[in-house]
């Protein structure tokens, strides 16, 4: 695949994240507000250099209603290469690669041009997919955000080691798998049980096998069993197969209401 000639990744300062936020709250439309942020962003003394030159990535698709981010989230992390949790959680690279390295991408899959009865869901949606405010950072809002999100899932499943399955032959198939369903990030990842790299391989094997009848509120349900049992057991330590006796036991529970 040929390389885009799409900005290459850097960071915003921290007083040019806040004044994006600031820009916000002014605008009275999303035309506005780009034509802010674009001003903000094109300025070189709000701009930081990575310490490593990453060239330039590969452009972002959006295709179809489901699963279309499946293959970018692989993309965007082999563009990035693993980082520490510090970096990672850095506000100011995920603001500028949503506004510069991947503009196409989040104009097209997370569009502040909508219209919508409600005056204000432009801007939900521009703090939740666009932004990110330094004084905030949780994992819940970095796997909403729409670049970091790609990343952060495909890091936590990512297994470039497995010896056996879904991963095997194929170190991002988790990943796939996690992004078969908007709603499943959600239900994974929305727990501290979610990042522990067992518990999440263990959970995925399971929904792989249960194919369309592993449904979002149906992982929610293992993760929120997972997350009572992880109170008195570490469940990260468990093994292979006694995490999986859990799993089918949580899954087999009824339904809480």
């Amino acid at each position: 695949m040929m390389k885009q000639q799409t900005p290459e990744a850097k960071a915003l300062t921290e007083s040019a994240l806040i004044e994006l936020f600031d820009c916000l709250e002014s605008a009275s439309s999303p035309e506005e507000f780009l034509y802010i942020a674009d001003a903000i962003i094109g300025n070189p003394r709000n701009l930081l250099f990575l310490p490593v030159d990453l060239g330039y990535s590969d452009s972002l698709t959006v295709k179809g209603s489901r699963g279309v981010d499946i293959k970018n989230a692989s993309l965007v992390h082999q563009y990035l290469g693993e980082m520490d949790k510090a970096n990672a959680a850095d506000a100011r690279l995920w603001v500028y690669l949503s506004f510069g390295t991947y503009r196409n991408y989040m104009e097209r899959r997370w569009p502040l041009m909508i219209a919508s009865e409600d005056s204000e869901s432009w801007k939900r949606r521009a703090r939740d997919r666009w932004l990110l405010h330094p004084g905030s950072i949780t994992r819940g809002r970095l796997v909403r955000h729409g670049i970091a999100r790609l990343w952060w899932v495909a890091h936590l499943t990512y297994r470039p080691s497995a010896r056996e399955g879904l991963a095997k032959d194929d170190p991002y198939a988790y990943t796939r798998e996690v992004f078969k369903s908007e709603d499943r990030i959600n239900a994974i990842f929305d727990r501290e049980v979610g990042a522990l790299p067992t518990i999440a391989s263990a959970v995925l094997e399971h929904a792989a096998s249960l194919g369309s009848d592993a449904t979002d509120k149906y992982l929610q349900r293992i993760m929120q069993y997972l997350t009572l049992v992880n109170g008195y057991r570490d469940v990260g330590i468990l093994t292979r197969s006694a995490l999986q006796q859990y799993i089918v036991a949580a899954g087999s529970r009824e339904p809480s209401h």
